[in-house]
């Protein structure tokens, strides 16, 4: 099985092909969010590079975010206009978990920090039992203090990870002994994490309907707040 995989939720244009749970090419540009440039002459040049045409692939993976919507948008709309074109199935994850799931085998307790503006990240809290990804808080825009919070009384060592991590001092965010930073190799979700994180899923055949697979927004964009504040609105 070919799978090509594209997550375009961070500033990371990302795309990879994964044959029989083995990457077999990766390429990412993490600059200057170009993906709607950047995307298409991706996938093509890895193709290329590997000798595959699209009609060797036999599923894509994406992530649907939470992130940068323009990035969502396109990353979204490509997988879907391929998997309808190539009449292949498609398999979507969170971004968040994509993230997480880049510090396989961590026995503490991951929580990805992605800028959400206004204060508040897109986050969520996961763990790894048994070598699977559990979800322990549903995706959720949280302050940092919000996050700290809900795991006050937590005794066990915990990752944060994510781009909080350039915005927000290493001293304040690790105001607890328990508290580590990620490397910043974890920092942005890679394309090639997705088959892995969904294999289960992709072996059981549970794809997702293409025609109702939307982005994971989970707020109102930032032209849509400026104009509600205009009106007098924003609630």
């Amino acid at each position: 099985m070919n799978i090509l995989s594209i997550d375009t939720s961070s500033n990371n244009c990302t795309a990879a092909v994964v044959r029989d749970y083995e990457t077999l090419g990766e390429i990412s540009i993490n600059f200057n969010l170009q993906h709607s440039v950047l995307l298409m002459p991706l996938v093509e040049e890895l193709l290329e590079k590997l000798n595959m045409a699209p009609a060797d692939l036999s599923a894509i993976t994406v992530s649907v975010g939470p992130g940068s919507f323009t990035g969502l948008r396109i990353g979204l709309a490509a997988a879907k206009g391929m998997a309808l074109a190539l009449d292949i199935p498609i398999y979507a994850s969170d971004s968040l978990a994509v993230l997480a799931y880049g510090a396989f085998g961590y026995q503490g307790l991951i929580i990805p920090m992605v800028d959400a503006l206004r204060n508040g990240y897109y986050t969520g809290i996961y763990t790894f039992i048994q070598g699977k990804l559990v979800t322990l808080m549903e995706p959720a825009i949280l302050t940092l203090d919000e996050v700290m919070d809900k795991v006050s009384n937590e005794s066990r060592e915990i990752m944060i990870m994510g781009d909080i991590l350039s915005k927000i001092s290493a001293e304040e965010l690790q105001s607890r002994n328990n508290i580590i930073l990620a490397p910043q190799n974890l920092n942005i979700p890679k394309a090639s994490t997705l088959p892995y994180l969904l294999r289960e899923r992709i072996e059981n055949e549970e794809k997702e309907d293409i025609y109702s697979l939307v982005p994971l927004y989970m707020r109102k964009s930032q032209a849509e707040y400026e104009y509600e504040k205009k009106q007098g609105r924003l609630l």
